[in-house]
């Protein structure tokens, strides 16, 4: 069995100990022959919860016996079962826990069958129900089954043994299920209750239960009175685990180990009232998210304030997690790793991601309707999401609910990082309703008058429109503004021929297209206000937003795990490679590694943004690897290159675009300007040459207009031929 490379131990075993000096001895020996017999670098941790008689001395005996594989704990009062279960998962260095009693009435022997399956099966959580083979049928029997029954009830779950207290799981699962809120007697009884409510997987497996042989338990003289007891915990549990119904989101707990401070400012009185009143109408006004993404908004606003180390932690936590439900539930991913040798177990960080394969879009393309959709989702609870592509070529993937309220969430987060504020006036330069059916077109607008958004469609933004628009958006007064860089720079360009523009913005959200600084400067001096940089992606929507400081782009870590891979290897700072994406959230159609087609530089992540996110960045994004123009001898341009190069000549060139469809010619498809000239397009071509090649054939058509794809922005630069960045990445790129 693999051992993970990041942990120095594999399992911890977690016992408490109340009473128990002459079962301690025999629960040692047995465990660290489980640890022997299966090969596992493990260690035991007794926790003397209080007790009256010699448990301490015998559990500080074991320890000087055993300095490397018992780890003593002492509770100075006896605080309950689920507090020392809390002490012993603070101190574990596993990172996979067992917790198990120390009566000896489970088995120790069991804990390898338990963790074998956990590992076996990828599950998140394998627990010992006990057997009635050889079990005592008395009051204390009849009254576990009873409360079985009653918990299977009332939280809508069918496990044999619900309350069983002998569990494997991995650490950060069971640090998950020990952040309890409510003030129980006997929150142990509902360990599987939080299982359940948190979304994890779970398996059962027979085992035997002895009749306790040493000491006795508080449970003899007390039965009954812990039954009331925990009858009226239900109530509690249900109150937290079903009504309240935790949102599944990892960051929830991993804030309650890393506590940390929202820098968010603070709403006003009124704006806080419209904050309220709108999640309570969100449900009605909205398909498919529902106001949980309160709850990824609040916890957003926290975890980018997490450092870097932080961040990464969360980041691999969430990996580990994503890998064993794909390795589990999603058969394309199941195969792909088992092909390559590869275990859930083995992918333990970011450092491992590159044992596993890249995922292509013609991979998803060939799976989509085959395997590459997990087994276990809800169909009601996920969205088709529809691209043309760049090349045209349709697109189609799958996206949960969790995931789509999240994006929502991260999108609020880093518009305000623009010096937006929920509730203010704000436009898009965007359509509104385009490929949405009747009702879900309603709720669109109904959304965006309730949060004062204006739509502007830019597929209508021509010269004779222009106009218009600019006095919409004055009379509209935004504080933000967010569209296509082209759109936008278009504007820019307007307002500067005409009387400018009376209303300031405070920012503008530039999306979709790259950002040139040239048209960055434009649309700075034209709105009066910072252009904030948004990258993104259909499959994802945001994936990295420029901060106040506009030193690169902030990825969603929270969300996404993002490479810049050149030849299948990190790209060094400064470098520009390939950009692969891993989506941590959707778990109803996993994106592991997946190559969205996108160039961007690497940047140094081991310095700290100054705006102080510990949020990793990524450099500027140079388009996309379909954009690539291949030339001459090895020679190649990006399409960022035509952008950069062709902005001094839009006085000769109204619209352009450049398409490769073989190698060594190149169709310029060009729009006349209002100062065309045929020797300003021999010059433009002379260049193109230079760069390319000599003999680099290059058409030019002229036509009347480019075609906008369908949601409303036009490619520059478009090749149908392939240029793998991991196997034959350009040494050097021009225009880079």
């Amino acid at each position: 069995m693999t051992q993970p490379d990041s942990h120095p131990l594999v399992l911890s075993v977690i016992a408490p100990c109340f009473n128990e000096e002459f079962n301690v001895p025999a629960l040692v020996e047995r465990v660290l022959r489980v640890f022997d017999r299966g090969d596992l670098q493990g260690e035991l941790i007794l926790i003397d919860d209080g007790s009256s008689d010699g448990t301490r001395r015998v559990i500080e005996e074991q320890q000087s016996q055993h300095p490397d594989r018992v780890v003593g704990r002492f509770h100075a009062r006896n605080s309950g079962i689920a507090a020392s279960w809390k002490t012993g998962v603070a101190v574990s260095r596993g990172a996979y826990v067992c917790i198990i009693d120390s009566d000896l009435q489970y088995q120790p022997e069991d804990i390898l069958r338990l963790f074998r399956t956990l590992i076996e099966t990828s599950v998140d959580i394998v627990q010992g129900w006990r057997s009635a083979v050889g079990r005592e049928r008395g009051t204390r029997y009849h009254l576990s089954r009873g409360l079985n029954t009653i918990l299977n009830s009332a939280f809508d779950m069918s496990l044999r043994d619900n309350k069983s207290g002998f569990v494997v799981c991995t650490r950060e699962v069971m640090q998950d299920l020990l952040s309890y809120e409510g003030n129980y007697h006997f929150w142990q009884t509902f360990l599987m209750v939080a299982a359940h409510a948190k979304g994890y997987s779970y398996r059962e497996i027979e085992i035997l239960f002895e009749n306790r042989r040493q000491g006795t338990s508080f449970l003899d003289k007390g039965a009954y009175r812990a039954s009331l007891l925990s009858f009226a915990d239900i109530g509690k549990a249900l109150w937290e685990y079903r009504f309240r119904r935790p949102v599944p989101d990892v960051a929830t707990h991993f804030l309650k180990r890393y506590p940390v401070i929202d820098r968010t400012p603070k709403r006003g009185m009124v704006r806080d009232l419209e904050w309220k009143a709108y999640l309570a109408s969100f449900n009605h006004t909205h398909w498919m998210i529902t106001r949980d993404v309160e709850h990824y908004y609040e916890t957003l606003n926290k975890t980018q304030w997490l450092s870097m180390s932080q961040m990464r932690e969360l980041q691999d936590e969430k990996l580990r997690r994503l890998i064993r439900h794909a390795y589990r539930n999603v058969p394309y991913y199941r195969v792909k790793m088992q092909e390559a040798g590869v275990h859930p177990d083995d992918i333990r960080t970011q450092d491992d991601l590159h044992k596993l394969p890249l995922l292509s879009k013609q991979n998803v393309r060939d799976h989509l309707y085959f395997d590459i959709m997990s087994e276990n989702h809800d169909k009601s609870e996920i969205l088709k999401i529809s691209t043309s592509g760049s090349t045209g070529e349709p697109f189609v993937c799958y996206a949960d609910r969790a995931q789509l309220e999240f994006r929502w969430a991260a999108t609020l987060r880093s518009q305000e990082w623009t010096g937006y504020r929920f509730g203010d006036p704000c436009v898009r330069l965007w359509h509104q309703t385009l490929g949405m059916s009747k009702e879900q077109a309603i709720k669109e607008r109904l959304d965006a008058l309730l949060v004062r958004r204006k739509f502007v469609p830019v597929f209508e933004m021509k010269e004779e429109m222009l106009a218009k628009t600019l006095r919409e958006i004055s009379d509209w007064q935004p504080t933000l503004i967010d569209g296509y860089a082209e759109a936008l720079n278009l504007l820019a360009q307007f307002i500067h021929a005409s009387e400018g523009l009376p209303h300031k913005p405070r920012g503008i959200m530039s999306s979709a297209q790259t950002l040139p600084e040239a048209s960055r400067r434009i649309i700075e001096d034209a709105f009066g206000c910072k252009v904030y940089d948004k990258y993104g992606g259909r499959e994802f929507s945001g994936i990295a937003y420029e901060c106040e400081a506009h030193d690169g782009h902030h990825v969603v870590g929270e969300g996404y795990i993002v490479e810049i891979l050149r030849d299948g290897k990190p790209a060094e700072p400064g470098e520009t490679g390939e950009v692969v994406i891993t989506d941590l959230n959707n778990t109803c159609m996993p994106f592991i590694r997946y190559r969205i087609g996108d160039l961007a530089e690497a940047v140094d992540n081991s310095r700290t943004c100054s705006c102080g996110r510990g949020l990793p960045r990524i450099g500027n994004i140079d388009g996309r690897v379909q954009s690539i123009i291949q030339g001459i001898d090895g020679r190649y341009l990006p399409g960022t290159f035509f952008a950069h190069y062709l902005k001094e000549f839009d006085f000769a060139f109204k619209l352009y675009q450049v398409v490769q469809e073989e190698p060594d010619a190149m169709s310029f498809k060009v729009v006349k300007g209002s100062r065309f000239s045929n020797d300003i397009l021999e010059q433009v071509l002379a260049t193109f040459r230079q760069y390319l090649g000599d003999s680099m054939r290059i058409d030019v058509e002229f036509v009347d207009d480019v075609a906008m794809v369908r949601t409303g922005k036009r490619l520059a630069s478009v090749s149908r031929l392939p240029v793998d960045f991991q196997r034959n990445a350009p040494l050097k790129m021009s225009g880079i």
